[in-house]
């Protein structure tokens, strides 16, 4: 046993115990990692000896999350500047702690080596949950000992290595330092320690990252289901702790009579023309609200309001609006889901949700069957927000962040690269890209704290709320970046589809601060090749304003595939709003499910407006079109049960493609 047996300075054996310690059980997680693959080998066929490493090692950054989230009281009262931790008494109650939490944590790892087989997942919180509704939970217990004793028997060894690496690793000394001493020097040490146990559990220290969660393991896979391999579950079990999970849902008796009021399911129309390979080009802008666009704010300020946008404005005029358009959340990480796989966040996040390894439907992967190129730019750290490691699980094939642009002096030094530079990169990465090609770019320079590079202070208004002169860089930054896009070769053969990922956090005109205001979003769609709209033929981008339908971002990718005239069915949230869509809707998540319809013409007044039904636990809550359009509220209430049970149970059953 290695142990001081004598007062000796300032105490430091206690933290390297600490450290010691805590990198056994790191080593012994890898360890679970290797076995749950051993077990469970016939999974992975695609997994080899060229891959695994690649996976095991990506597992370590999860890994030490767990072990930071399960050693969390154990490290604090070590770390606490105080002299009485190093009583005999409390060592031995550190000891019984530290053993007895990652004896658990083990235990939770040894349990998917089987339960994996038949959930095809690693565990989670409702996984818990569920069984705290059984009655027989000896028994369920107790047959997992008899059938499986050799994962009982793996537990207990590792079992035994915890126990070892307590008693070989121990303090059995107090400091000779005053305790005013200990206390200031421990303080100080403490304080370094959380900074770098928060950068632990939350996957990085830099501004713009989000904490880590399941969805980032995709980084590391080529495909789905490889993230269990990287993954571990106590920190599937942590991630999911006390969120909300789907419940399944059973409003209709039969999915044909479901399907008959809302499906998700998209046939090809049987008489349009051939596949038409346009590059598609979308655009994402941070937090780009309809409140900054003079066009969609003609009545305010007397009708002097001009808005931040005069490019976007003057794109307007060539482009396809429609003058009822929604984000699906209220999050940037929300959005690329919504966009690139119309799915869109139901409760939280569908990239923080323990379903981003269901087998997604994807825009990318469709058009790349097709040929196409497929790109996704972001110019902030790479890894940021999860983007990278879910564009990789939706197979988009090239990522470009702040890594690739190589060239700090562009910097904004918080968020990514100036929007200005990233967007030419974009342009110039385009040139290189062999059509048809697919792309997205994420833009990041419209966000707190708000700052513009010093070249344009003072050039574009400031407006009311900060982020007004942001916009305004924003959008002269894209009309640079198309008037070096306009002169390319690719460009007349392109889609173009502008929209933002969330509405501005904050809204300074009363009709941007209610439940309609606070979701709309502009969404365009440019084709710079198509003809006049007298002379449109299916397929054509006519330009002109469309203020009968709605528009959502999950509408973006069914949009773009009917103008494309893609020829296999395909699964979807969203609806073609070139084409003929059935129900005239939009929905997100506010706390409630909030279902827009319409919009309709108010008898009373002549005004025209969106049917807005906020719905929950099967009931309504508010219809702002109630008593007024009395023949609204039924079909509307029916719409969002089937919406929520095909959401639901997809989810759960792992549904979200169309099977061939």
């Amino acid at each position: 046993m290695s142990s001081y047996t004598v007062a000796s300075g300032f105490g430091w054996r206690m933290h390297q115990v600490l450290l010691i310690r805590l990198l056994g059980i790191m080593i012994l997680f890898t360890i679970c990692r290797i076995l749950f693959f051993f077990f469970n080998q016939s999974f992975f066929p695609e997994v080899t000896l060229a891959v695994a490493p690649r996976l095991f090692l990506g597992g370590l950054r999860f890994d030490l999350v767990a072990v930071l989230y399960t050693n969390a009281l154990y490290v604090f009262l070590t770390l606490i500047p105080v002299t009485f931790k190093y009583r005999p008494g409390f060592r031995k109650f550190l000891d019984y702690l530290f053993i007895i939490t990652n004896s658990i944590a083990l235990l939770a790892n040894c349990a998917d080596f089987i339960y994996y087989r038949f959930t095809i997942k690693r565990s989670t919180w409702s996984v818990l949950q569920e069984f705290s509704h059984e009655n027989n939970m000896h028994k369920l217990f107790g047959g997992f000992i008899v059938n499986y004793w050799y994962v009982v028997l793996v537990w207990i060894m590792l079992v035994a290595l915890v126990v070892y690496i307590t008693r070989r690793w121990q303090v059995n000394a107090k400091p000779a330092r005053p305790a005013w001493q200990i206390f200031l020097v421990h303080s100080v040490l403490m304080t370094v320690s959380v900074f770098l146990f928060i950068g632990g559990v939350k996957g990085g220290f830099r501004h713009s990252t989000r904490p880590i969660t399941l969805s980032n393991a995709g980084e590391y896979v080529d495909k789905p289901k490889e993230m269990f391999i990287v993954l571990n579950t106590p920190f599937c079990i942590f991630k999911t702790l006390k969120r909300s999970d789907y419940q399944r849902a059973s409003f209709f008796k039969s999915e044909q009579e479901m399907n008959a009021v809302y499906s998700p399911i998209h046939y090809p129309d049987p008489n349009a023309p051939a596949f038409q390979p346009k590059n598609v080009v979308i655009l994402i802008w941070e937090s780009f609200g309809k409140e900054m666009v003079g066009t969609f704010n003609r009545d305010l300020e007397n009708g002097t309001y001009k808005g931040y946008t005069p490019f976007i404005d003057s794109l307007m005029q060539h482009s396809k609006v429609h003058w009822y358009s929604f984000a699906n959340g209220a999050k940037s990480i929300e959005a690329i889901p919504s966009v690139l796989t119309s799915i869109p966040g139901i409760m939280e996040p569908f990239i923080l949700t323990r379903y981003t390894d269901n087998k997604l439907p994807s825009l990318p992967e469709m058009l790349q069957a097709k040929g196409y190129h497929t790109s996704f730019f972001h110019g902030a750290p790479n890894g940021s927000m999860g983007f990278k490691a879910f564009t990789n699980l939706i197979g988009i094939k090239d990522y470009y962040g702040k890594t690739e642009y190589d060239n700090d002096a562009d910097y904004d030094g918080i968020w990514g690269i100036w929007d200005e530079e990233f967007l030419q990169f974009w342009s110039k990465k385009l040139d290189t890209f062999q059509e048809p090609f697919m792309s997205t770019l994420f833009t990041v320079s419209s966000h707190d704290p708000y700052k513009v590079p010093a070249r344009y202070q003072g050039k574009f208004p400031k407006g009311p709320l900060p982020i007004y002169e942001c916009m305004g860089y924003t959008d002269n930054a894209l009309r640079r970046f198309f008037d070096s896009a306009k002169i390319k070769p690719w460009f007349k053969n392109t889609l173009f589809v502008i929209t933002a990922d969330h509405s501005a956090t904050f809204a300074h005109y009363p009709q941007y601060q209610t439940s309609v205001g606070n979701f709309s979003i502009p969404i365009l769609f440019y084709a710079p090749g198509d003809v006049a709209p007298s002379d449109a033929s299916p397929g054509d981008v006519a330009p002109g304003t469309d203020s009968t339908r709605l528009v959502q971002q999950i509408d973006i990718m069914p949009s773009i595939l009917g103008l494309l005239h893609y020829d296999k069915p395909y699964f979807g949230f969203g609806k073609n709003v070139f084409g003929n869509p059935p129900i005239n809707f939009a929905v997100n998540y506010d706390g409630v499910y909030q279902w827009f319809n319409g919009p309709y013409v108010l008898q009373f007044d002549g005004r025209k407006t969106v049917g807005l039904y906020k719905y929950q636990e099967d009931k309504l809550l508010k219809n702002n079109l109630a008593g007024r359009v009395p023949e609204v509220q039924g079909p509307m209430e029916l719409q969002v049960k089937a919406f929520i049970q095909q959401y639901s149970n997809r989810m759960l059953d792992d549904r979200l493609t169309v099977t061939p």
